[in-house]
């Protein structure tokens, strides 16, 4: 029997991180895309972590065979399309980070009138839009523009405690909750690529046990629903 084609797409970090993983290779065959793949019939699935140039052709595959497309690049137009497929936003891939951000949207009420700080901090190299601390900021209600983004490698070494060989690959995010002297702080703290590939790997087999309907859902709609 065939095994299930993952088309992976684009060339970054991420992307080559979960193409040269072999948590997924025993159930799966990884396959990196390429824009003939767009013509063919079978049912797959495509994780995109691309800058978004080879969507149109992704969608064209997934229209005509109804592949469930997990996007995991933010900052595209997939955020916010009607789809006639199953399309999942998925803005991080570490499940633990993923549930502590569900928990937060479902109880961020709680502290509308509280004093917040955001802090989010990434790889200097990166460009797109920090996907995870906009939604800890919606779900608080806490204006965008007030994020503070750390991108120089001293402060995230000798400030945030990122250790030198995960400067390039790195994931923070510190939400300060303020009453006065009383203070809770919540801390997220990813190094590398492997919890991500994790993710992805734990997304799919959900993907694979329950049946999407043909339309945009977002990673905490699968977590809300008890699918992850």
């Amino acid at each position: 029997m065939e095994r299930i084609k993952i088309f992976i797409v684009g060339s970054g970090k991420l992307a080559n991180a979960i193409l040269t993983s072999d948590l997924l290779v025993q159930s799966y065959e990884i396959v990196k895309w390429e824009s003939q793949y767009q013509t063919r019939n079978e049912k797959a699935i495509i994780v995109h972590a691309g800058s978004g140039r080879q969507l149109k052709e992704c969608f064209e595959f997934c229209n005509r065979t109804k592949t469930v497309f997990i996007e995991l690049s933010t900052g595209l137009e997939t955020e916010t399309m009607k789809s006639d497929f199953p399309l999942i936003i998925c803005p991080n891939t570490s499940i633990l980070v993923l549930k502590t951000l569900n928990m937060i949207k479902a109880n961020g009420r709680y502290f509308e009138n509280y004093e917040i700080s955001i802090t989010e901090s990434h790889q200097s190299t990166k460009k797109t839009e920090p996907g995870t601390a906009y939604a800890f900021a919606n779900s608080l209600k806490f204006p965008l523009d007030k994020i503070a983004s750390i991108r120089d490698r001293e402060i995230q070494q000798d400030t945030i405690g990122i250790p030198k060989k995960f400067l390039d690959k790195h994931a923070y995010h510190k939400i300060v909750i303020k009453d006065g002297s009383d203070e809770v702080t919540i801390e997220t703290k990813v190094l590398g690529h492997d919890s991500y590939a994790n993710g992805v790997g734990m997304i799919i087999e959900a993907v694979l046990k329950n049946r999407l309907e043909n339309k945009r859902y977002t990673i905490l709609d699968l977590i809300d629903n008890d699918i992850l």
